[in-house]
C-alpha cells in the first residue's frame, strides 16, 4: 500500500502505543486482533481512556478473518473500533475502505500496523550474551535506589556486582525538537530492549534524567563493557519516527564493576559508574566507558593547550577560508556548543543549527 499511503509499521502493540504516544502525525491505527506484548483490544483501551485527544479520536481499524461472526464485530464497535479489513479484501478495496474511512482526506500522514513484524531495533545475538542478561520488572527510581543502597559489596556472599548506567545521547536536544515526552518515552522503549537481556538474579530500573541503570550480579567488568556494546549497537543500527521525522537513537553507558574497581558500596559504585557515563556523553557519544579516558579532549589535563591550538588553527584559517568551511568545521565543534548548552542553560536551537552546518557542509563538498 506504499503507493496509496505512507505506511509505519510496528513489531508489537507495545511499539505501536510508543509510537503514537510520540508521532502527532498518525492518522490512523490498522490491526489484528492478537498482537504481541499488547493485544490489539488492550492497545484499544489505551487509546480511548488516553488524556490526550488525539489518542481518544485515532480511527482505529481491526483486520478481522471471514469466521469472525456479526456479534463479534458490534462487540468490537461498542468497544470504538471504527472499522473492520477483511483478510480477504483485494487491495483496491482496502485502500477505497481507508479512504472513504478518512473521509477523502489528503493523506500525508503515517499509518502504524503493528500487525506487521518489523525488528525496529535488530536484537544482539543471544549466543555471544552473557546468561545473565535474561528479564525481571523495570523498577521506578525510588525503589531501583533501594535495591543500589542495600548492596553490601564487602559481603564475600554478595559475589561480583557490575553496575551499568545507560543515558540518551543528545537528550536535551531530542526535548526541544519533540517536547518534554519524547525523552521519557524513549528511555521506555531503551528499557523494553534492556528487559529482554538481563538475568532473573539481576535488577533493572529507572535513574534521574530518563536514565536505566542495571545491577547485573555476578558480573566482571568485561561481561558488562560486552553486554553495553551490543546494546549500544543494536540501538544505534536501528531508527526511530517521532512526530513523522526519523531519528537516530544511540545511548551511552558508564560502567562499574566490584572485581575491578575501588568501591565500598552498591551507592559508590553507581556513582562511579554514573561519572563514567557523563564523560562518554561528554566526549561524543554512542560510547561505552568503563575507566577514566584521559585521551578524550574535554577531560583532558591539557585541555587548556588543546583549547589554545584549537583557536589559533581557527585564527590561521582567517575569515574568508572559515566561511568557506564553516558547516565542516561547524559540525567538529558541535560537542563543545553541546557542552556549554547544557552547563550553562543557554537554550541554543542545537538541533536546528546542526541540520543547518549539515546542509552547509554538503554544499561545501560539492563545491570543492
Amino acid at each position: 500500500f506504499s503507493d496509496s499511503f505512507e505506511i509505519l509499521e510496528e513489531g508489537d502493540g507495545e511499539s505501536a502505543w510508543q509510537t503514537l504516544m510520540l508521532d502527532a502525525n498518525l492518522a490512523a491505527v490498522i490491526t489484528g486482533i492478537h498482537t504481541p506484548k499488547l493485544e490489539g483490544h488492550d492497545l484499544l483501551a489505551r487509546l480511548k481512556a488516553s488524556s490526550i485527544r488525539r489518542l481518544r479520536e485515532i480511527p482505529f481499524v481491526l483486520i478481522v478473518s471471514d469466521v469472525e461472526n456479526k456479534a463479534e464485530r458490534e462487540f468490537d464497535r461498542t468497544l470504538g473500533v471504527d472499522g473492520f479489513i477483511n483478510k480477504s479484501m483485494k487491495k483496491t478495496e482496502i485502500v477505497e475502505y481507508l479512504n472513504n474511512l478518512l473521509d477523502s482526506a489528503v493523506f500525508t500522514q503515517s499509518v502504524i500496523l503493528p500487525e506487521v513484524p518489523v525488528e525496529e531495533f535488530p536484537e544482539p545475538d543471544p549466543q555471544t550474551l552473557s546468561p545473565l542478561f535474561q528479564a525481571p520488572k523495570l523498577l521506578e527510581i525510588d525503589k531501583f535506589q533501594s535495591v543500589v543502597s542495600g548492596i553490601k559489596i564487602t559481603d564475600p556472599k554478595v559475589g561480583k556486582v557490575c553496575a551499568l548506567i545507560f543515558g540518551i545521547d543528545n537528550r536535551d536536544e531530542l526535548t526541544r525538537s519533540f517536547g518534554s515526552d519524547a525523552a521519557e518515552v524513549i528511555a521506555t522503549r531503551i528499557a523494553n530492549l534492556l528487559l529482554d537481556k538481563v538475568g532473573p538474579a539481576d535488577s533493572i530500573g529507572r535513574c534521574p534524567g530518563e536514565r536505566l541503570g542495571i545491577v547485573a550480579q555476578g558480573s566482571d567488568l568485561a561481561q558488562g563493557v560486552k553486554f553495553a556494546n551490543r546494546v549500544c549497537k543494536s540501538l544505534a543500527s536501528g531508527q526511530l519516527t517521532i512526530r513523522g521525522q526519523k531519528v537516530k537513537l544511540t545511548a551511552s553507558v558508564g560502567v562499574a564493576s566490584s572485581s575491578d574497581d575501588h568501591a565500598g558500596s552498591g551507592i559508590e559504585l553507581f556513582s562511579l559508574a554514573e561519572k563514567r557515563l557523563d564523560q562518554a556523553l561528554v566526549c561524543g557519544g554512542n560510547a561505552v566507558v568503563s575507566a577514566h579516558r584521559p585521551e578524550c579532549p574535554m577531560l583532558s589535563q591539557d585541555k587548556d593547550k588543546i583549547i589554545s591550538k584549537l583557536i589559533d588553527a581557527l585564527n590561521a584559517q582567517g575569515e574568508s577560508k572559515l566561511a568557506d568551511n564553516i558547516g565542516s568545521l561547524g559540525l567538529m565543534i558541535m560537542p563543545i556548543l553541546q557542552v556549554m548548552d547544557q552547563e550553562l542553560a543557554l537554550g541554543l536551537p542545537l538541533a536546528e543549527i546542526k541540520i543547518q552546518l549539515h546542509q552547509r557542509a554538503i554544499s561545501e563538498g560539492t563545491k570543492s
